[in-house]
């Protein structure tokens, strides 16, 4: 017989109950040698643990149950005391059982065994979301803290709720309900399966944003000022719905926002949300925010002291502040620490070595409404980098990242040359730019410091690119093709241990493209670049491709070209080309000379009037360009521009001609990850005397690559909202016909934001505004006479398909000459960077 000394279920507690019946032997010589159980009863025994068993649960649960009770084998219990209900209580606040007892199983002299019985919670089945669509289940699944086998525990089950409740808070349902019930699925096993049944409510957005104390700043400017909180107005084109993220956030961005403006003392003081009817039954959410202000702080005095590197007016005037100004705190703490051009107080100091620098700055209100900035600084010594080193670069080879890298042994410290490199290690494409960290590791008694670069190469760098098009009635559906190796290794080819499928890891890049239509166009290309030729920073590449078109009978297809009683027949195109590009150091480091010679042959039958038939082309390229994009996918700051001049020369047997270009692009952030992108094109071309002009390489704007591929003797210049190909580019017309344009410019503006960032895609939408125009000679040159557009699209990028643009763009302008009248809306599909 046992004898129970406590219990205790999940219903609540029980009053100690103790049953001291023993076996009737046992009784006996109890009672021989003068036991009394009543008195056993009322009065506390102490004995010895002479062994402790857990019952109802697995070999691993027990000792977990053993440990947690406390009751240890060798320790001491007093009957009836604290201890027994104290380790009771300790393990039903696991939450892992329903029922906990402890018995005496036996009791010998002053030692007892005790024995811990236990009942398990059941154990999770699996669980379903009632209510939910589909997508909601795929995103709940991923976030539940459920595991299957575990126990269902209370705590489970409120962790659980919560995390159901905030992910539709964050999709703006305020009024959540969720019941949680439980079904038996195997008795044997004690297998329960949760069952959700979830009412969102409706989704309520922000109807009315109201500020109390506010006498420097209207309502309208300071919800400008909140970042994503936005009050719902008939204009906007997303919901604005309310989460209690961005609330939080919104009143940071605000007091932010005072900052900025001097009010260094403003704080919100009482914040409500509350909901409302608004109209047609429909609930919104009213936010109502109180501001105390207080004053506008200006700048009075600026001190600086132990500088001797710089003098004093350097470092003010880096601060960007000075006697009389508005204290700005966001200007303040940025030209202080750092700012996006690295000219702040900090980097100064950083960027010549002097790592261990000291600065303590001290604002110091003076009266009402002025304060005093002081400094003080301690310069330390110049610290050299000791040794550079990197890890995580499983594919490609150590000696590619090296010669990224611009931090070199034995040179001073330099926390710009970290942010060149980190810029340079994510234009590579090999690694994933977010988690590309550098480490820094100083001696402060050497003054020397290890530089440790941490990458990760989990993303792909090759990719497949596999789209479809239509290139107008000219050629119908346009099938494309192209496989891309990024870190190709031209020198391990005869290597087979290296193919993964091919040789990889010296930063080579192969490409290889295929492109056919129903139309019967057909092109192939091939490329491949060394972007380090003989261990320098120059590059080197080849590349060659081949077009065929059948039939059409206009300029490969335009009708506007058809000539009466010329037979229409092959066109061909074979191109070859070498490049070869040197990085410069003056001006700067940013800059580069990329020259190219190529040849091109073609053979256009059916339009010998126009351009001659057959006919060969020798051309020389200078460029030079400035680069200083953050991101070639999707900059955020920076700039690009490109000056170049191109000649064919007047040899025998070859067309000829020259031309000069010029394009710019610049990319700000403007607020948080919102980029503002402009740029803008020019481009001019002519002969070596007149008697030499031709149709070849003239200028026609409208469409993307894909319709350009095919309209191989003209240069094409993208313009999104017009079709481009053979029946819709923007050309000058003679005498009734197209025919391409010797001077050309282009304006582009565009808002971008990157919504999705991770290492599976990258999703970045986008609105533009642009224009251009193709006109023949300068004499005819009007800048501002443009074919305009305006729309949205979104760029798409995934390691496996490289970058997608798709634009959806309405033409304000018609294009004379053909049928693309204005009013109308253009869908367009592009592979690869715009910039």
């Amino acid at each position: 017989m046992v004898h129970v000394i406590r219990s205790i279920k999940t219903t609540g507690w029980l009053t100690a109950l103790f049953i001291f019946g023993f076996l009737t032997p046992l009784a006996g010589s109890a009672q021989q040698a003068g036991f009394n159980p009543a008195a056993f009863q009322n009065q506390p025994d102490t004995y010895s643990i002479l062994g402790v068993n857990v019952v109802g649960t697995d070999d691993r649960t027990a000792a977990f149950v053993e440990s947690t009770a406390e009751l240890e084998e060798g320790g001491q219990v007093t009957i009836p005391g604290e201890q027994i209900p104290e380790a009771i209580k300790r393990i039903h606040e696991t939450g892992l059982f329903s029922d906990v007892k402890i018995v005496k199983s036996e009791v010998v002299g002053d030692g007892v065994y005790l024995e811990i019985q236990v009942t398990e919670q059941p154990r999770l089945d699996s669980f379903e979301l009632k209510g939910a669509s589909r997508s909601e289940r795929r995103d709940l699944r991923d976030k539940m803290p459920l595991t299957t086998g575990f126990a269902v525990t209370e705590a489970s089950k409120r962790q659980a709720l919560r995390t159901i409740k905030r992910y539709y808070a964050d999709k703006g349902h305020r009024d959540v309900s969720v019941e949680i019930s439980e079904e038996m699925v195997d008795e044997v096993r004690n297998r329960v399966k949760l069952v959700f049944d979830i009412e969102t409510g409706q989704r309520i957005q922000v109807g009315t944003i109201e500020f109390e104390g506010n006498e420097n700043f209207s309502d309208r400017r300071l919800r400008g000022a909140l970042g994503d909180l936005k009050q719902d107005t008939w204009w906007r084109l997303t919901r604005q719905l309310f989460t209690e993220d961005e609330f939080e956030e919104a009143k940071d961005n605000l007091i932010g926002y005072y900052g900025e403006n001097g009010f260094l003392d403003a704080r919100v003081i009482d914040d409500s949300v509350y909901v409302y009817e608004r109209r047609r039954g429909r609930n919104a959410v009213g936010v109502k925010i109180k501001v105390d202000e207080g004053p506008q702080y200006k700048v009075r005095n600026i001190e600086w002291e132990g500088n001797t590197v710089y003098t004093d007016e350097q470092l003010t005037q880096a601060l960007g502040l000075e006697s009389g100004d508005v204290m700005n705190m966001t200007q303040y703490q940025q030209n202080l620490h750092h700012n996006q051009d690295e000219t702040d107080v900090y980097s100064m100091y950083h960027n010549v070595g002097y790592l261990a620098l000291g600065l303590e700055d001290n604002i110091r209100v003076v009266g009402e409404d002025s304060v005093d900035l002081h400094f003080d600084i301690v310069e330390d010594e110049i610290f050299s980098i000791r040794q550079v080193e990197f890890s995580g670069n499983t594919k490609t080879h150590d000696n590619v990242v090296r010669r990224t890298l611009r931090n070199v042994p034995g040179t001073n410290y330099s926390r710009s040359a970290i942010m060149r490199s980190v810029r340079e290690l994510s234009h590579l494409g090999y690694f994933v730019p977010e988690n590309i960290e550098p480490d820094l590791n100083p001696d402060m008694e050497a003054k020397t410091v290890d530089i440790i670069y941490h990458l990760d190469e989990s993303q792909s760098t090759d990719n497949f690119e596999l789209s479809g098009g239509y290139g107008g009635a000219g050629l119908g559906v346009i099938l494309s093709a192209r496989i891309n190796f990024n870190n190709f290794s031209a020198g391990n080819l005869l290597d087979t241990s290296t193919w993964n499928p091919l040789p990889s890891g010296d930063g080579q890049r192969v490409s290889i493209g295929a492109q056919v239509t129903g139309r019967g166009y057909q092109s192939y290309n091939f490329s491949f670049q060394e972007p380090w030729f003989r261990g320098k920073p120059n590059s080197l590449g080849v590349s060659t491709s081949y077009s065929l078109f059948r039939g059409g009978g206009g300029a490969l297809g335009s009708p506007t070209f058809r000539q009466p009683g010329v037979s229409t027949g092959r066109q061909e195109q074979l191109s070859m080309a070498v490049n070869y590009g040197r990085r410069l150091s003056w001006p700067d480091d940013n800059f580069q000379r990329i020259s190219r010679l190529q040849y091109q042959y073609f053979d256009v039958a059916g339009f010998d009037q126009i351009f001659g038939g057959q006919d060969n082309i020798l051309s020389y390229k200078e460029t030079i360009e400035r680069n200083s994009l953050d991101n070639p996918i999707a900059p955020s700051s920076g700039s690009r521009i490109q000056l170049s001049g191109e000649f064919a020369p007047p040899l025998p047997g070859f067309s000829q001609f020259y031309k000069t270009e010029f394009k710019y692009q610049q990319h700000n952030r403007v607020i948080e990850r919102l980029v503002s992108s402009f740029g803008m094109e020019y481009g001019y071309m002519g002969w070596f005397g007149e008697e030499n002009r031709s149709q070849f390489q003239r200028y026609f704007l409208g469409g993307t690559e894909m319709q350009h591929r095919q309209t191989f003797t003209r240069d094409n210049v993208d313009l999104r909202g017009y079709p481009g190909g053979f029946d819709g580019t923007i050309s000058p017309i003679v005498d009734g016909q197209q025919v391409g344009g010797t001077v050309y410019n282009k304006i582009f503006a565009e808002l971008s934001y990157p919504a999705v960032n991770s290492e599976q895609m990258r999703l970045i939408p986008y609105v533009f505004a642009e224009g251009g125009n193709a006109f023949d000679g300068f004499g005819n040159f009007q800048p501002f006479d443009m074919k305009r557009s305006a729309g949205v699209g979104a760029r798409v990028f995934m390691p496996i398909l490289g970058l997608i643009d798709i634009s959806y763009g309405y033409r304000f302008d018609s294009i004379p000459g053909t049928n693309v009248q204005a009013g109308q809306w253009e869908f367009l599909f592009n592979i690869g960077s715009p910039f």
